[in-house]
């Protein structure tokens, strides 16, 4: 067991591997904001941009992100398989600058707004498949769950921000929400740009697969902060080189070579994820705290959510690499499916709710909810697929998560959240299948906590044995 002092020096040593990914973490930081004007956002129709515009234009307005976000993960494969990573930085975090200065200059214009959004998405989708491959490849086992976490710890915290700020609308203040957003994105891509230039190595998978093997030496010592060849980078050197031959002699297909169960797999977390926190089920849990807590004048459920879903993220980084990712997710889905389904069932049959109980119930599931289910997806994604299939892969895995958002927003669209029905039968549609997929991730998501990539792809896909230590093991069921 490490101690505390230990684990602390051991991320300092290796921080260069969390800093490496700064320029995609601040896109999404960006990206986040205009995904929560969506999926957190009840006073979307109180901004200026939609005011005179049809019901139809404004939900486009707001769809085009997703779809946006759909072609940048398609876009993201095809670069991430023929480039190195900085070129591709440059070209996401263009898209999000050229996106933010619109949102400053002209905040109020439908088309600007649109454009803005589709530029964003394109960003969103290519940054986000493009850390957690290089996030994976470049951290030891024993940081991976952390830096993993912190990408979508900081994708959350964009989403939430614009939840805080989109009651300005509403209530008389003299702010633009997207101008906001826009100063804030200009902000962290200028930032991030500059990290990017300095920070940025390369993915030594990358480098070992193109034959640029002293390269790839070169790129962990610097990612490690070492001034020589340790046998701790010879060890993890030889361990990425067996897994790249070995991978180079399976197809291309993600279909094979037992990369469907994985893939099956990472869309159900998707899934999970997506029923957990989305448009229909935030605004009724806004509403619902709103009108619990009394409020009339001005909404502070988004500004709750966001602190503990601050608190409860923090945690989260610094626990899931000594505790394990498998338990947190099923733990976080049983417990969110049976608090949605059970306060469905109440707000649909009972008159009335104790509003200390229902303050209580709902702040005790964004806890559960924020202590798994939007986390540790995002882990799993990034260790579970075959190096030669891992873009496709995660392209495929993003493409469901985005479908199903834009799904749920195009339906619910006009719902009036406000009423007691759509509340209950809003929660219920959420928590059923969250408790249906329990068992599924209880049967097969395996534990992966301190292995290495290789051993991860090879625990999901069920294929072979796993290798400890250059040593061959027989292959354990990590269920039992």
């Amino acid at each position: 067991m490490v101690s505390c002092g230990e684990w602390v020096e051991m991320s300092q040593k290796n921080k260069p591997q969390s800093n490496t990914l700064a320029a995609a973490i601040m896109t999404l930081i960006t990206t986040g904001m205009i995904m929560g004007s969506t999926i957190l956002n009840m006073d979307l129709h109180s901004q200026t941009w939609t005011r005179g515009n049809s019901n139809s234009a404004v939900l486009f307005t707001t769809l085009v992100f997703f779809l946006a976000a759909v072609v940048g993960s398609i876009a993201g494969y095809f670069l991430v398989e023929r480039h190195e990573k900085k070129p591709i930085s440059k070209v996401y975090l263009v898209l999000a600058l050229v996106a933010s200065v619109l949102l400053v200059a002209i905040p109020d214009h439908i088309v600007a707004v649109a454009f803005a959004r589709v530029l964003l998405g394109l960003s969103h989708g290519m940054a986000y498949l493009v850390v957690l491959i290089h996030g994976a490849e470049v951290a030891i086992k024993e940081l991976r769950g952390m830096n993993m976490t912190a990408v979508n710890y900081c994708l959350m915290v964009g989403v939430i921000t614009h939840g805080a700020l989109s009651p300005t609308a509403t209530y008389g203040y003299d702010l633009q929400p997207n101008r906001i957003v826009g100063i804030l994105g200009l902000t962290y891509i200028v930032l991030g740009g500059g990290l990017a230039q300095f920070l940025t190595y390369e993915s030594p998978v990358y480098l070992i697969q193109r034959g640029r093997d002293a390269e790839a030496i070169q790129s962990m010592m610097k990612l490690r902060h070492e001034s020589t060849e340790t046998w701790e980078i010879r060890n993890d050197y030889i361990e990425l080189k067996t897994m790249v031959q070995e991978d180079e002699e399976t197809s291309r297909s993600i279909f094979e070579d037992g990369n469907l169960r994985p893939l099956v797999l990472m869309a159900l977390c998707k899934l999970a994820s997506v029923l957990s926190f989305n448009m229909a089920l935030n605004l009724v849990r806004l509403y619902i705290l709103d009108e619990l807590f009394g409020m009339e004048t001005y909404s502070i459920s988004a500004i709750m959510i966001l602190m503990i879903r601050l608190i409860m993220g923090v945690l989260f980084l610094f626990t899931i690499d000594r505790f394990g990712r498998r338990a947190p997710m099923i733990m976080s889905s049983v417990g969110s499916g049976v608090i949605l389904t059970v306060m469905g069932i109440i707000y649909l049959v009972a008159d009335y709710i104790n509003e200390d109980v229902g303050i209580a119930i709902m702040l005790t599931y964004e806890v559960v909810a924020s202590s798994g289910l939007t986390f540790v997806p995002d882990v799993y994604t990034s260790e579970a697929f075959n190096t030669k299939k891992k873009a496709a892969s995660i392209a495929v895995v993003h493409t469901v998560e985005n479908i199903l958002q834009l799904i749920i927003v195009a339906v619910t669209f006009s719902w009036n959240f406000k009423s007691e029905e759509y509340q209950g039968g809003v929660m219920l549609f959420c928590g059923i299948p969250l408790v249906i997929l329990t068992g599924v991730f209880y049967r097969w998501l395996p534990e992966t906590t301190k292995m290495t990539i290789r051993q991860t792809r090879t625990e999901f896909s069920k294929r072979g044995e796993i290798v400890f230590s250059g040593t061959k093991q027989p292959h354990a069921n990590l269920n039992d």
